[in-house]
């Protein structure tokens, strides 16, 4: 991830701290504004739908638009099965992450970000964190909330160690951004449960393998999920469109 930010800081230390302290509530808000920007726009390319859209959208799922998927609309914990296509489920996730995008405040953001290689770091965030809550993450969200959500952001949503073993600011929009990553964790939300049509999607992280996760369970790299996510691809696989790591794809743009 590499960042837009303003100014030219010649060292990594001032990079890293633009992006942790200067400041978080300035970096979500940035996020925010972008993500809505983005989800318009892929609104916008389902609409039009023309050869060029579909070409993408089959590149990125390794379906195509006209595809029909079984859906389950749950209600009360009831499966209820819907058959509707690879397009309209995507459409269908662009309002529902529009909705909840639209439901948060910067204060639904919590920072927990903190440095395990600067523990002692005046940046890092001196918040109680759960128990087993990794030291280092992008993000992640409690997918059963229903209202109040909350997002739990980490260092790697500033941005993720590069090749030289460097941490370097991330980019707000495009691959592995901050939009990005949030429609990742956005599409976990799961369905309402009186009301199945509002909610998120309910989307899981898919395995190394291309196989659906256990309950409570993550047994695989951030490099193995983006394994899994090819493979579903390659395979043409329905589960693309229930794997967060191939959702967030979709919206590794720019506009």
């Amino acid at each position: 991830m590499k960042d837009k930010t303003k100014g030219k800081p010649s060292k990594n230390k001032t990079i890293i701290n633009q992006c942790k302290i200067n400041d978080f509530k300035v970096m979500i808000k940035e996020t925010l504004d972008a993500i809505g920007k983005v989800l318009d726009q892929r609104k916008l390319d389902l609409k039009t739908w023309g050869e060029k859209e579909q070409d993408e959208f089959y590149m990125i799922f390794g379906s195509k638009g006209e595809r029909i998927l079984d859906i389950d609309m749950p209600i009360r914990g009831v499966s209820d099965i819907h058959k509707i296509t690879a397009r309209e489920v995507m459409q269908d996730c662009i309002r529902r992450l529009t909705w909840i995008k639209n439901q948060l405040t910067l204060d639904s953001f919590v920072n927990l970000i903190y440095d395990p290689d600067n523990p002692s770091d005046s940046t890092n965030s001196t918040l109680s964190r759960a128990a087993g809550t990794p030291k280092t993450f992008a993000a992640f969200v409690k997918p059963s909330q229903q209202t109040d959500f909350k997002v739990y952001i980490g260092i790697n949503f500033t941005g993720r160690i590069n090749d030289r073993n460097v941490r370097t600011c991330g980019a707000v929009m495009g691959i592995d951004s901050r939009v990005a990553t949030l429609c990742h964790e956005l599409s976990h939300f799961e369905k309402n449960f009186v009301d199945p049509t509002s909610g998120g999607m309910g989307t899981l992280d898919y395995e190394s393998d291309g196989s659906k996760p256990l309950p409570n369970q993550d047994n695989s790299s951030y490099e193995g999920h983006l394994a899994g996510a090819d493979k579903l691809v390659r395979s043409g696989d329905k589960n693309v469109f229930n794997n967060a790591y191939n959702i967030e794809r979709y919206f590794q743009i720019e506009v």
